[in-house]
């Protein structure tokens, strides 16, 4: 045999070697969670900076769930002394109910109750009559 045909063979055999020790080798994979067994494709991703909106890890303990609880308890306790301080107070209720539409409508209310005036002209009836029959009569 010659070098050049001695050389190709063992270089087919390191070749073969390779592939075979590539696929005896079991590969781990460690993955980070299910967000990993989902596409990269069809992951949520924010528009700024290009980063995985899923797979942020927030997680939420007792205490955390505990203070917001307190805070929504606190907020509606709040809210419902108000109501009574509301209730109890001796108020014209005119001013209270533009003070509430107000707060509901969020914007300024003009008196809507203004009684509209008659126009009065200086002319009398006779006076329009005589004008109509000189103009179009």
């Amino acid at each position: 045999m010659s070098n050049s045909l001695v050389k190709k063979s063992l270089e087919l055999l390191t070749f073969e070697n390779d592939v075979v020790n590539d696929k005896s080798k079991k590969r781990k994979s460690t993955s980070a969670g299910i967000l990993d067994l989902i596409p990269t494709k069809h992951r949520l991703i924010s528009k700024d900076n290009k980063k995985v909106i899923l797979k942020r890890s927030s997680t939420l303990t007792v205490a955390d769930a505990k203070k917001k609880l307190e805070t929504k308890s606190n907020r509606m306790e709040e809210n419902i002394r108000k109501l009574l301080r509301l209730s109890n107070c001796k108020y014209d209720e005119e001013v209270m109910k533009k003070v509430i539409d107000r707060g509901v409508k969020k914007r300024y209310l003009t008196e809507e109750d203004k009684p509209v005036e008659e126009e009065k002209t200086v002319f009398t009836e006779e006076d329009f009559q005589k004008f109509e029959a000189e103009y179009f009569g």
